[in-house]
């Protein structure tokens, strides 16, 4: 499978927004090519570099913000369970630049494997994946419990305006009633 790539030029950023859990590890992989005249292709250039800065929508909070080069890889938690907008540009900084970068981008959601190397407990390739199965079931449970919080909330809103629609029909059936009255005891005087 390859991974998303999309076209940049030298003054743009790019954002993409994730919908991320609380406490949801993230990590994304990129790799920078930039446009060169001469050879008429996507080559790498060692002075490009990727800023990536990732906060949180709903709060602004910054979650990372890092200056990295051409190609690497970016890893953070999220905080809140809310979206996330994970947003990319180039770092130079000329406005009359007309530089033109092919920007790859793999973003992998959940925890990351484990680096086995420096695992000493693990006793053979079934451990390795029972701890990889065990990890996909905490991210699908903290996904669910985000999912409940999200449903309560839709819930507690449609509560309300079900009460207010209510309390409206209530208020015309009074306001109505008084009318009537009003109307009766002016047209018999």
């Amino acid at each position: 499978a390859n991974a998303l790539h999309f076209y940049l030029d030298a003054n743009q950023h790019r954002c993409f927004i994730e919908e991320l859990p609380t406490d949801t590890v993230v990590e994304g992989h990129y790799n920078a090519l930039e446009w060169s005249e001469s050879e008429q292709q996507y080559v790498h250039n060692p002075e490009l570099g990727i800023v990536i800065n990732v906060q949180e929508e709903p709060s602004g909070h910054v979650v990372a913000q890092t200056t990295g080069p051409n190609q690497g890889k970016f890893t953070f938690t999220s905080h809140e369970a809310a979206d996330h907008s994970i947003c990319l540009s180039t770092n130079y900084t000329t406005w009359f630049s007309h530089t033109h970068i092919r920007l790859h981008l793999d973003i992998v959601v959940g925890s990351t494997k484990a680096d086995v190397e420096h695992d000493r407990s693990h006793v053979s390739e079934l451990a390795s994946k029972l701890r990889d199965l065990n990890q996909k079931l905490e991210d699908i449970r903290r996904e669910q419990q985000y999912q409940r919080e999200r449903e309560a909330d839709f819930r507690d809103l449609s509560e309300s305006t079900n009460s207010r629609a209510v309390w409206y029909s209530v208020v015309q059936i009074i306001v109505l009633i008084v009318t009537c009255v009003w109307q009766l005891r002016h047209l018999k005087v």
